[in-house]
């Protein structure tokens, strides 16, 4: 029973999705064999003890893998040397960041305009603090590509939203 509140903690959450983007974001590849079984391992647990379910998981997750890839193809993102469309890092840190959705962010799901703003503003805010750490390359101009993040993710990210919360679909439709 501890564990499972020490799991459903949301500030459990919140320090483990930031260490998690930290040593993804910075550490990339150096750091994979660390945070890639952390990351396993962490959402096994919530999905065991019946946190989260794995489709909530694996849909918001697949969605944000989709558009970084959709951004990769159009030539606006750039990871270098990576075999993948994307990198393994950020395939991993769409993962934990999927379980922030119905722990630590809930919140932000509850409102729809305060998701549409934290959309439009901190999700290029981190996609801009990552390239600033060399983790991706912008390769059109900087403004440019954090204004279409931007229009992206405000109308993405309520749909993140929309795929774990039951309540948050409600509220999306009305």
């Amino acid at each position: 029973m501890k564990l499972q509140a020490a799991f459903s903690s949301k500030l459990c959450n919140i320090i483990f999705f930031n260490l998690m983007w930290v040593g993804l974001v910075i550490g990339r590849e150096s750091l994979l064999g660390l945070t890639v079984p952390m990351v396993l391992i962490y959402s096994a647990i919530l999905v065991f003890i019946e946190i989260i379910k794995i489709q909530q998981l694996l849909v918001p997750a697949a969605l944000g893998i989709t558009i970084d890839s959709i951004l990769t193809v159009f030539g606006i993102f750039d990871f270098g040397d990576t075999t993948l469309l994307i990198p393994l890092w950020l395939v991993t840190l769409w993962i934990a960041f999927s379980t922030t959705l119905t722990q630590s962010l809930k919140f932000i799901g509850n409102n729809w305009l305060v998701t549409v703003t934290s959309g439009a503003v901190v999700l290029p805010f981190n996609y801009a603090v990552g390239e600033r750490l060399g983790a991706v390359t912008f390769t059109e101009n900087y403004f440019l590509t954090v204004f279409i993040i931007g229009i992206i993710w405000s109308v993405c990210l309520p749909l993140l939203f929309a795929t774990t919360d039951e309540s948050f679909k409600k509220k999306f439709a009305a």
